[in-house]
């Protein structure tokens, strides 16, 4: 098994904050539920660095850990959040 494996592996069992950085940073993306709203999290070089999708609904951010403390999700941050997200797919 590969690192990048084990680091999939460790952030769908555990949500792990790092893992999550590791995975998108490195062009992964990540599709979740929360509250029975599906979000999609993505890099993307050609905007401002990550964003977060809900519907229509953008959120950029410059950097991991901006969209981290200040992405809002069913009126809380990520951040507070991430614990509870149901992992859907990772791209």
């Amino acid at each position: 098994m590969h690192i990048h494996d084990l680091i999939i592996a460790e952030f769908e069992r555990t949500k792990s904050l790092a893992a999550l950085i590791y995975l998108i940073e490195r062009g992964r993306e990540l599709e979740f539920s929360f509250n029975g709203e599906v979000y999609f999290l993505s890099c993307d070089k050609s905007r401002k660095y990550v964003s977060l999708w809900n519907d229509q609904s953008e959120q950029s951010f410059n950097s991991m850990e901006e969209l981290i403390e200040n992405a809002i999700i069913s009126n809380s941050t990520l951040l507070s959040v991430l614990p509870e997200i149901q992992i859907e797919t990772i791209f």
